[in-house]
């Protein structure tokens, strides 16, 4: 089964299931410092929209645009972000087909960097799409035991913090 295909199947409970973890108050407690109150922002592998709701609800920007290869989790988003008042930019593509027309104030990635095959090469495809002086606010998996878990669904990698 491919990636997206695992992710489609995960899209109805995902905000549910990320809310009863906790991961939205410390998507919010994590991006408060760092919002910025206008321009351009892109969540990267925005699944449901998660991330792009805590920056948000913390006074970022609401220009945004969501990425992701799932089709079931960005409709997902859309829906959830139109409850919530906001209309965003809609993409179904991975980074390695995506072509910006523009730069971003603010880039936004939770968990999406563990999919990627070749990391370093996603963050410079990140870094390049950013304005100067942009910023770029990543949330990745650390070692633990509960991601091999989540391996077993997803086949993600984790990162130790050197």
């Amino acid at each position: 089964m491919t990636l997206t295909a695992r992710y489609d199947i995960a899209a109805p409970g995902w905000s549910h299931k990320l809310r009863a973890l906790g991961y939205d108050r410390a998507y919010r407690k994590f991006v408060r410092p760092w919002v910025l109150r206008q321009g351009a922002v892109l969540d990267v592998g925005t699944g449901t929209g998660s991330f792009a709701r805590a920056w948000v609800e913390a006074g970022g920007s609401t220009d945004l645009t969501l990425l992701d290869l799932s089709p079931q989790m960005l409709r997902q988003a859309g829906q959830e972000m139109a409850a919530a008042g906001l209309a965003c930019r809609l993409v179904l593509s991975d980074l390695d087909h995506l072509a910006p027309d523009r730069c971003f104030d603010a880039i936004l990635a939770a968990h999406a960097m563990e999919h990627c095959l070749d990391p370093l090469a996603a963050l410079r495809q990140l870094s390049d799409w950013l304005c100067p002086g942009g910023r770029l606010l990543l949330v990745v998996s650390r070692p633990h035991w509960c991601n091999v878990l989540i391996w077993l669904r997803f086949r993600h990698r984790w990162f130790a913090e050197a």
